[in-house]
């Protein structure tokens, strides 16, 4: 009786043990889910239309990308254009809204947060691996009534917690507490509307609630555009 008590032991542990995930699971799933690891890695630059909402206010933009070196966001606000650019480790911005047309640069802070946004849209897991930066499961967990996996990631500019759908593997919420301009504050986004590209699979709704702003931001994203040929000169600051 005792050996047949064992066996069976033996055979309830093993299906268990085999269907436990791992960080490294988890993300590697997640790569599939976007289209490859050789798709992502094959994004050298691109661009995208943005058009933006928060508060009831309209925005629209244009962003042009470097894969994790630069990028330059063009955006018209109440009939203001404002630019702000990121080139490898300094950054500018023109802000009409708050005073003035001469380009100004960004601190170092702030350069920091915005150079993680120098990639792909939802391939964050992915550039976590390429970049050999610290990943942990913290777990899985209910989000908006979904089962998710929380993996916390340590990034250069910060510590991060990204939530990926246990059925899919695709991202859908990011979450970090950054630093920047003496401040600091916890950033949340969410990501949705996951459509097929170039056979990549990205989001094309993004979701930003910060304590700088006053509301929720709401952004889609059209007119997605991989490799195109890009300028250097556009990341240039203005003398």
């Amino acid at each position: 009786m005792k050996k047949h008590i064992i066996t069976l032991v033996a055979l309830v542990a093993i299906p268990a043990l085999s269907f436990a995930q791992t960080a490294d699971d988890i993300i590697d799933k997640n790569i599939v889910a976007l289209g490859g690891a050789d798709k992502i890695a094959a994004v050298k630059t691109l661009q995208y239309d943005q058009s933006m909402n928060i508060m009831g206010m309209d925005m629209t933009g244009k962003t042009t990308v470097v894969v994790g070196q630069s990028s330059r966001t063009d955006m018209s606000v109440m009939g203001q254009q404002i630019t702000q650019v990121i080139d490898g480790d300094k950054g500018w911005s023109i802000n009409p809204i708050q005073g003035g047309s001469a380009p100004q640069a960004l601190p170092e802070d702030q350069v920091k947060v915005q150079k993680g946004n120098t990639y792909v849209a939802g391939a964050d897991l992915f550039t976590a691996k390429i970049q050999k930066y610290p990943v942990e499961l913290v777990g899985k967990e209910k989000m908006n009534d979904k089962d998710v996996y929380n993996l916390k990631v340590t990034r250069p500019e910060g510590v991060a917690n990204y939530y990926v759908d246990a059925t899919t593997y695709q991202l859908t919420a990011m979450k970090a507490t950054v630093s920047a301009q003496g401040q600091s504050g916890e950033i949340k986004t969410q990501y949705g509307n996951y459509k097929t590209i170039e056979n990549l699979t990205v989001p094309s709704t993004v979701e930003l609630n910060s304590p700088a702003m006053p509301g929720v931001l709401v952004m889609t994203l059209s007119n997605i555009v991989f490799n195109p040929k890009i300028d250097a000169a556009i990341f240039a600051m203005p003398k």
